[in-house]
């Protein structure tokens, strides 16, 4: 089973922006600091403490300092309050969940990388008894003495407070730690190889620890963890300021076997991230989707312009090339709820390779907000052999008319064919929903589920469509020329109902808990408008870029 890039990276961004704290990342407007906005050209080192199959690592590669820096100088100085504010608070975490005071214990010796990881879903791997979930916290030492001092005092201070401290040597490597008492968290540290480490539990060291003595345990081995890495540092502006990591497969086994590893830098408007996601290797399924005919071609910027000029302003859009092969594609990369989802949104129409196979060039599929409710939504397709694209539409009308009353009608004297689906109402009458609508034009094929839509797509002005849209500009400039697929998320689109979606999948217990506490939504209050770029550069890897405009 396989999922769409763009889907895993929005929840990935989500995370990294909620770390962040995005109402302090997000004044980073005009910032000048260089060294922030170039990145860094270095790897997270943490990695080789991580077990194979750990599921998410989230590693920061310049120091807090500078980053405290660049939010303070980008606000502006009404807004500083804010930014200290916010910073205060991730400060806050750190006491509450690790008891660190980040000035007092870690400031003085710090180095460049802070790296926080989820190494085990379940530590004994027993269900029956609840999740034991395993997180580590590294931080790197640029001062080994100073560091050492720190930490002693730090346990030290524990020990003075009335906690119980534990000593254990594990492969010659020193670990000390403190139980669960008084509300205080368990917390287990070592100092490793130019590393600070704490973990929840001690069995997280003893896992780090084992991947240092024996480094084909680590993460870091991994040849798809190598390989994306690699992709991530090619091509220009490669600096990056945070790199994060999930492993899908480990947080439940309805989630597809597939990983992505993510980029994260700053821009003077806002975030960068460069995605690479390596698919699942089912043989079966990977040999079906390398058989896929391979004439899917690049979406150039001109060509994507082209055809938002057929979407109204304020739509959120995907632009890609080849419908009929994007839809093949996603037979095998949607996992069956998200299918499933997928098919009852856009019923009744039958989406096969065969109703879609004169669909071979430009098209647009835009989501329209509607007030309290589900967005409608608007797929537009460009047309090359007219006569064939009037006969697949044709047979598309014989399948509807198995369920459905087919009819036309003209709208703004254009003949509009609807799908209508007629139910008894009071007094013996009958009353008909449109359920889709669709109509032909010498150069694009229109299909809607709202004939509102559909009119104001078809009477649209070029100053009215999201191609004249300053933000959708803005946001197609920042993005990578020549992609498969491009993709603008409007500010005002509600993704509440895709929420209730992403809750319907069967993940690891507590997993849809997280999810339903609204962390998208607390991001995308942030977030002015977003946009997407996707390239699959071979069968197993898919390589994408978003940038995202804030507040």
């Amino acid at each position: 089973m396989k999922i769409k890039p763009v889907f895993v990276g929005i929840a990935l961004v989500g995370i990294l922006l909620l770390v962040l704290s995005l109402s302090a990342v997000g004044k980073v407007l005009g910032a000048i600091p260089r060294e922030v906005l170039a990145g860094v050209k270095t790897q997270p080192l943490a990695v080789k403490f991580l077990p194979h199959r750990s599921p998410l690592f989230l590693s920061f590669l310049v120091n807090p300092e500078k980053l405290g820096l660049f939010t303070q100088l980008a606000a502006p100085p009404s807004d500083r309050g804010d930014v200290r504010h916010e910073l205060a608070n991730l400060k806050q975490q750190l006491r509450q969940n690790w008891l660190l005071d980040y000035e007092r214990d870690i400031q003085p010796w710090l180095d460049q990388e802070i790296t926080l990881a989820v190494t085990d879903v379940d530590l004994d791997a027993q269900s029956a008894n609840g999740l034991q979930t395993g997180y580590l916290l590294a931080f790197a030492v640029k001062d080994a003495d100073l560091a050492k001092t720190s930490i002693d005092a730090f346990w030290q201070r524990l020990a003075v407070n009335g906690s119980d401290l534990g000593f254990e040597q594990y492969q010659g490597i020193s670990i000390l730690s403190t139980s669960f008492v008084d509300d205080k968290p368990a917390i287990a540290g070592t100092t490793l190889d130019k590393f600070v480490l704490f973990a929840n539990d001690a069995r997280v060291l003893h896992k780090a620890i084992d991947a240092i003595q024996k480094p084909e345990l680590a993460l870091s081995s991994l040849p798809n963890y190598r390989d994306r890495l690699a992709q991530l540092s090619t091509g220009k502006n490669t600096g990056k300021v945070s790199v994060a990591y999930v492993n899908l497969a480990e947080f439940g086994e309805e989630l597809p076997k597939e990983s992505l590893l993510m980029g994260l830098s700053f821009d003077k408007s806002g975030i960068k991230v460069k995605t690479a996601l390596n698919l699942a290797t089912d043989n079966e399924k990977s040999e079906a989707a390398i058989d896929l005919p391979a004439t899917k071609l690049k979406t150039s910027k001109k060509s994507s312009a082209n055809i938002a000029n057929t979407i109204p302003s304020g739509s959120s859009v995907i632009i890609g090339n080849n419908l009929s092969q994007t839809w093949q594609d996603l037979q095998y990369k949607l996992i069956p709820e998200w299918k499933q989802a997928l098919l009852k949104s856009i019923a009744p129409i039958p989406l096969d390779g065969n109703s879609l196979a004169w669909a071979q060039h430009d098209y647009a599929i835009a989501l329209i907000p509607k007030p309290n409710s589900e967005p409608d939504w608007l797929v537009v397709a460009k047309v090359e052999d007219a006569n064939g694209a009037r006969e697949a539409i044709a047979s598309l009308d014989d399948m509807a008319r198995n369920k459905l009353t087919v009819g036309e009608i003209l709208l703004k004297a254009q003949p509009v064919t609807i799908w209508t689906k007629l139910s008894a109402s009071d007094n013996f009458g009958v009353s008909g929903n449109v359920v889709a609508a669709h109509t032909q034009t010498k150069d694009y094929v229109y299909l809607s589920n709202s004939l509102p839509v559909l009119e104001s797509a078809l009477t649209l002005k070029s100053s009215g469509s999201i191609a004249a849209s300053k933000n959708f500009k803005t946001i197609v400039a920042k993005l990578p020329s020549d992609r498969f697929t491009y993709g603008y998320l409007d500010k005002n689109i509600d993704l509440s109902w895709l929420q209730t979606s992403i809750l319907n999948l069967k993940v690891a217990s507590g997993i849809s808990e997280n999810i339903s506490n609204s962390l998208l939504a607390q991001i995308l209050e942030h977030v002015k408008v977003s946009g997407f770029a996707s390239n699959s550069s071979d069968a197993i890897m898919q390589n994408g870029e978003l940038s995202l405009i804030l507040k």
